[in-house]
């Protein structure tokens, strides 16, 4: 009995799908011989714009292991992203093989991806064929339903609630396949809101996690896009100048504590060109070989390709990681010997013995000048420098030779007219084509002739206390200013 009973449903079940087949059969050669009907021609077909599918990923900072990561996503016309969080193993590997820093593509997921190859699964195929047939039905549907009919069914008995985030499941692995599973820390589905223009951007949290660099991969469709992650305890500023020196000073991030023993590495064009550790001041010292300083590059040449590899100063310690890339330009963009005097190798300091004066009266300024070298400061190789004065109409009040000391300063005065144009006066001292300024201001004004106190009765208040103060004006002499009016403002600060 049991066995007429499944004879009897297999045969009906088999009837319906036959009938579904049909119909849907019979529909699909129905609509594809029927002559699609008549639609108005576009005004100006040229001026609609076609908003495809696209989203990218960036991140601005690096983040310690206390606060929210957080990761920035612009698209358009995307509805949800998968997101998956892998932790980097080597972060020097990495960046050092990366034509660009800044950028990811297909070919850079291979340090992270070790061992998926092309061949689909079955499960993976499974997965192409119920797409495909899902694609199907959703096409007909659309294409024999009106949109507004549509939506008000989606309203009504597919409401969605308000958007959060969804665990993936192994369909979605199927779809796209992670990169490596035994470094992914976290994944998840996020649902995207409807953005208010084609340019805006909507931040996506990742939560609190341990040091070290992640990558994030953002999924949607046959779209992928990457980013950087870097949490970190380690906080890093490097120095450099036109001889190939490099200083890096690694503190810690929150309290600014030096780090000591942490491993420094100097990469250009994924070669290590320097490594070290750090001393008990958290700093390293080294020195690189000076990129030639770069010809200019032809109008019509590739960007790509004229485009200078920067310098990576990596520094790890145990899972804390920072990076800094530097560009050639900041060397200097070229070498040199230390006779030879640049503005990048001076240093000078030029003050007057006061920063204001009157028209009438005589400026009194000094200079000092050194050249930086690879072995320290040292003197000017001249016993001479030209300094001139312009004031604020750019007239030179001011041209004269001074000699050099033994410490290399100079000294002068000038004597400014009772005419003299009001404003800021530029001090230029120039050894051929080294300049080095400073500058003094000359205004009308006159000093004071009295002095104003604010006495409290107290340095602390309480909240909804009345406080009085009291304000006294003497001449310097000592009497009393009288009847003067009194302007007072009261400042609120943290």
């Amino acid at each position: 009995m049991s066995n007429t009973r499944i004879y009897r449903y297999l045969a009906t079940a088999i009837i319906y799908i036959a009938l579904v087949a049909s119909v849907f059969g019979f529909n699909i050669i129905r609509a594809r011989t029927a002559s699609p009907p008549t639609q108005p021609e576009p005004e100006k077909p040229s001026t609609v714009p076609i908003n495809k599918p696209y989203f990218s990923l960036t991140t601005n900072r690096s983040y310690s292991p206390n606060e929210t990561a957080r990761l920035w996503a612009s698209y358009q016309n995307i509805e949800y992203l998968d997101f998956r969080v892998y932790r980097i193993n080597d972060p020097g590997k990495f960046f050092k093989q990366l034509d660009d820093p800044h950028e990811m593509g297909e070919k850079e997921k291979q340090e992270i991806a070790q061992g998926y190859g092309a061949s689909t699964s079955l499960l993976e195929r499974t997965h192409r064929l119920k797409t495909s047939l899902f694609g199907a039905v959703r096409d007909y549907v659309r294409a024999h339903v009106q949109k507004d009919h549509r939506e008000t069914f989606n309203q009504k008995f597919r409401a969605e609630p308000p958007a959060e985030r969804t665990p993936l499941n192994v369909a979605d692995y199927a779809r796209v396949p992670l990169l490596n599973p035994d470094q992914k820390v976290k994944d998840w589905r996020e649902k995207l809101p409807a953005l208010e223009n084609d340019y805006d951007s909507r931040m996506i949290p990742l939560g609190k996690m341990d040091s070290g660099v992640y990558l994030i991969e953002g999924v949607n469709e046959g779209m992928r896009a990457y980013s950087i992650a870097i949490v970190t305890n380690l906080t890093m500023i490097e120095k450099t100048n036109r001889h190939g020196q490099v200083m890096v000073y690694i503190v810690d991030r929150k309290t600014g504590a030096p780090h000591e023993g942490v491993s420094v590495e100097v990469t250009n064009a994924k070669n290590t060109l320097a490594d070290g550790k750090t001393d008990k001041s958290g700093i390293f010292k080294t020195e690189v070989k000076v990129p030639d300083k770069p010809e200019t590059p032809p109008e019509d040449a590739n960007p790509d390709e004229t485009k200078s590899n920067p310098f990576l100063i990596m520094a790890r310690e145990r899972d804390n990681f920072v990076i800094s890339d530097v560009d050639s330009f900041y060397f200097g963009g070229g070498g040199g010997e230390d006779d030879v005097l640049t503005g990048e190798d001076v240093t000078s300091y030029i003050y007057t013995d006061r920063p204001i004066y009157r028209p009438a009266q005589s400026v009194f300024f000094k200079g000092i000048l050194r050249q930086w070298t690879t072995n320290g400061y040292k003197l000017l190789d001249s016993k001479n420098v030209n300094v001139t004065i312009e004031d604020p109409n750019n007239g030179k009040v001011f041209e004269k030779e001074l000699p050099l000391s033994d410490r290399g300063t100079f000294s002068g005065q000038l004597d400014v007219g009772d005419e003299a144009p009001l404003g800021s006066y530029n001090i230029t001292a120039s050894i051929g084509e080294v300049r080095a300024s400073g500058y003094f201001e000359v205004q009308e004004y006159k000093k004071p002739e009295f002095k104003v106190t604010v006495k409290a009765p107290q340095q602390f208040a309480a909240v909804g206390e009345k406080v009085k103060f009291a304000i006294n004006a003497n001449y310097f002499f000592g009497a009393p200013v009288t009847n003067a009016d009194v302007h007072y403002y009261i400042y609120r600060q943290r």
